[in-house]
């Protein structure tokens, strides 16, 4: 096992938390090979990037505009924009293979043994998706993941994605706690500063292809992976030492 990677943790003053809320894509799960597989499609090593950019940004395009289209859909539509932009016409058939893809995604390094150590240390455990809770639940069943979560919740009940605030209203009345009593873990920017913008503690799972906001707050604590973050928590809040 490689060893755990701490960044840092803030100045931010904060108590135990009473739920911890986590993202699932690319916090949770590895989307490694969903790069590999668009940037083939695209024959461009920048492909994913693109369509994941433009992915989320139509996303928010929605919650701006008040409408809302499936979670796949948009995927599909913005691929089909990757395409364009960079040349490269993708196929219905390919597109429904990489859609099936993301229901299949493996589980990113340290995240089973990250939650066993919070479950283990008696922390409330949920999840808040933009993807479909059906999904998320089924991937979550076959990777034993599951029995860490007491709820795996959708935007898409809302109607909106993260992070629109009334994502993270929602899930706090579905969980039962006040905003502040949430840690929210997460591996994107946005997700971190809607959830600041919610009222919520956060902590971020630095990614190299990803990055902070600089004009939101900065995140209570940041780790390389969920089992570097159990170990800093622990430390941060006086329920164990990291070995």
């Amino acid at each position: 096992m490689e060893p755990i990677q701490i960044e840092k943790v803030s100045n931010t003053q904060i108590s135990r938390p009473k739920l911890l809320l986590f993202d699932v894509y690319e916090t949770l799960l590895d989307m490694s090979l969903v790069e590999k597989r668009v940037n083939s499609l695209l024959d461009n090593k920048r492909g994913y990037a693109l369509w994941f950019e433009l992915f989320m940004q139509y996303c928010f395009v929605d919650n701006c505009i008040e409408q809302f289209n499936p979670f796949p859909d948009i995927a599909r539509a913005t691929l089909q924009m990757a395409g364009k932009v960079l040349g490269k016409k993708v196929a219905d058939s390919e597109i429904d293979d990489l859609l099936l893809l993301l229901k299949h995604l493996p589980v990113k390094e340290g995240v089973a043994e990250g939650l066993s150590l919070l479950h283990d240390k008696g922390h409330r455990i949920a999840a808040l998706t933009n993807s479909a809770q059906q999904i998320v639940e089924d991937r979550m069943e076959r990777t034993g993941l599951i029995s860490y979560f007491e709820k795996v919740l959708s935007a898409a009940h809302v109607g909106k994605y993260k992070p629109s605030l009334e994502v993270y209203q929602w899930a706090t009345k579905q969980l039962g706690v006040e905003a502040n009593e949430v840690l929210l873990v997460s591996a994107h920017g946005w997700d971190i500063a809607g959830a600041c913008n919610a009222g919520m503690h956060t902590a971020y799972i630095v990614q190299d292809s990803q990055m902070l906001y600089p004009l939101a707050p900065t995140p209570a604590l940041q780790a390389r992976s969920i089992e570097g973050l159990a170990h800093e928590m622990g430390k941060f809040f006086g329920e164990y030492k990291s070995s």
